[in-house]
């Protein structure tokens, strides 16, 4: 036994070493095309940088870290080596810099960066004009992208041919043909494990073809985490077809078909929001194999023909502290009349056609009143806690332009259950704030419904506006930290909105916006005291402003 001891312990030193070699030999270099001494021949220095990204990638190895500086690079690009879970090679911006990866003029490769290879790392680069994929994917693990911006591509982000473990961080796709995002089986491997934190998908650019923000394609994909991700102005915004993936606060808005298209078994909603959508803002697709769908304190609203569809009875719907409200035709629909998958409570139910809140088989159809009445209860088994409304009105502080956040007295607020309720709301706010949890993405806050959110590294997004007080107009600066979705709301003391000033992908930077409260013909306001919200990805933060006669 103290042979073997002896043994292992020298395996261990000897690993030790080898780490510690590769680490000492890594290397820093530059790229820099447009430094006057720039050539592919040089040592890659900051004082003798090499001309192109590709060169950098067929050189770095494991540790290696490249900085690119400002320019606009068209070449492709292709990674020669493998990095190590103890050394990746990293590929980054230069601080303060963009760099762009452009396809105009490349012949050689349509694709603007392939990587076949493992533990590789980009970080801040905008890839843009290519007439394939901005960054195609094959047969990688540990991959992460960070901070980029992909547009004015055929193809977004493509991941295939069993890559897994990776990690794609505040990636803004956007002007896309067909998808922002996509991981996709090949014929001998799937995909599985990857993490999407923060990531925006919006406006196809094709409106005539199927384009998806995020999209998982079928197979025997699995495990994926969807974080705050964003998707709108596309055909269907999350199509997913991978068992045992979850969605986590994540919002889909201005579909032309579909916010959330779910195919496949154990996939989890929490904290979600989809609305304004031509078709449906959910669907469960019937992929010929069972599943189970959970939705918990998600917000669906404005459906044109459906609100949620389930296509097929074999599918199971979980449904618990959800709002389902502002459908045109009809608000939940199960194609086929059997029930038995359903499994819902403690939901509030709205429809604008209040003659088809609930429909089965198109057959049997629950009125808002009946379900009110206990009906629907009765009929299914199911939604003993929950409630209806008659008006949007009564249940969001303003539906007409889409702010869902709670009325401070409706019937949502403190009525949902706490079982398996999350921690906090959409926003990032505690869950737990009243008499108990409130049904919807949204849990209002003690007092006005909005309160300032310390982010988890005690950074805020450094908002301030000058002057403060004012007379009339005040200019709110503020920094975005990191590439991706800002929005920029005015609200009164009640917490009701009053404006919405920014919302929309925005690039890492300092941003001034102007808010003239006293010359705001749609929303003229009286002096008092406003909340300016501005949200930034994971980032919130609340600032008081006191408007003067």
């Amino acid at each position: 036994m103290k042979t073997n001891s002896i043994f292992l312990s020298l395996a261990q030193v000897c690993l030790f070493m080898v780490v510690l070699t590769g680490m000492l030999s890594a290397q820093n270099y530059y790229v820099d095309k447009n430094h006057a001494s720039a050539d592919d021949s040089n040592p890659g220095t900051i004082d003798l940088p090499w001309k192109s990204i590709g060169h950098a990638a067929e050189t770095a190895v494991a540790g290696d870290q490249v900085f690119i500086r400002a320019g606009n690079y068209n070449e492709n690009i292709y990674f020669d080596n493998n990095g190590s879970a103890e050394a990746p090679i990293v590929f980054s911006a230069y601080a303060g810099e963009k760099p762009i990866v452009d396809g105009t003029g490349v012949t050689e490769s349509q694709n603007g960066i392939t990587i076949d290879k493992s533990y590789i790392k980009i970080e801040g680069l905008e890839i843009r004009n290519w007439e394939e994929n901005a960054v195609w994917v094959e047969n990688s693990h540990h991959l992460e992208i960070s901070d980029c911006e992909v547009h004015h591509v055929t193809y977004g982000i493509g991941l295939t041919d069993g890559s897994h473990d990776f990690t794609l961080n505040r990636v803004v796709a956007h002007h896309f043909a067909f998808y922002g995002f996509d991981v996709s089986p090949s014929a001998v491997r799937d995909c599985y494990n990857g993490t999407f934190n923060d990531c925006v998908a919006h406006t196809g650019s094709d409106t005539e073809q199927n384009v998806d923000g995020f999209a998982l394609g079928h197979g025997d994909q699995h495990d994926f985490v969807f974080n705050r991700c964003v998707t709108y102005n596309v055909y269907d915004g999350f199509d997913i077809s991978s068992r045992n993936s979850t969605m986590n606060n994540c919002l889909a808005h201005n579909c032309w078909n579909g916010a959330y298209k779910l195919w496949q078994d154990q996939i989890k909603l929490v904290n979600c929001i989809g609305y304004d959508c031509q078709v449906s803002v959910l669907e469960l697709d019937w992929d010929e194999t069972p599943g189970v769908v959970t939705l918990m304190n998600c917000t669906f609203y404005g459906g044109e023909t459906y609100t949620i569809i389930v296509e097929n009875h074999a599918d199971a719907l979980h449904m618990t502290n959800c709002i389902v409200a502002g459908g045109d035709n009809i608000g939940l629909v199960f194609d086929q009349m059997d029930i038995g998958n359903y499994q819902g409570d403690y939901n509030v139910f709205h429809n604008n056609n209040p003659d088809r809140a609930v429909v089965v088989g198109y057959t049997d159809e629950f009125t808002l009143d009946q379900i009110a009445s206990g009906s629907w209860t009765t009929y299914s088994g199911q939604d003993a806690h929950s409630w209806t409304v008659n008006s949007a009105d009564l249940l969001f502080l303003n539906p007409a332009v889409y702010e869902l956040h709670l009325q401070g007295t409706g019937v949502a607020v403190d009525h949902g259950t706490n079982s398996g309720a999350p921690s906090d709301d959409f926003d990032g706010n505690p869950r737990y704030t009243g008499n108990g949890v409130d049904i919807g993405a949204y849990e209002i806050q003690d007092g006005t419904g909005l309160e300032e959110f310390e982010n988890a590294d005690g950074s805020l997004l450094h908002c301030c506006n000058y002057p403060n007080p004012f007379y009339s107009a005040t200019a709110i600066s503020f920094t975005v930290p990191l590439c991706c979705m800002v929005t920029m709301k005015i609200y009164d003391i009640t917490g009701h909105e009053v404006k919405t000033l920014v919302h929309g992908a925005m690039a890492s930077g300092e941003y001034s916006v102007e808010w003239d409260g006293l010359d705001d013909k749609r929303h003229p306001v009286m002096a008092g005291i406003y909340l300016c919200r501005i949200r930034a990805g994971e980032f919130n933060e609340v600032r008081k402003m006191i408007l003067m006669n």
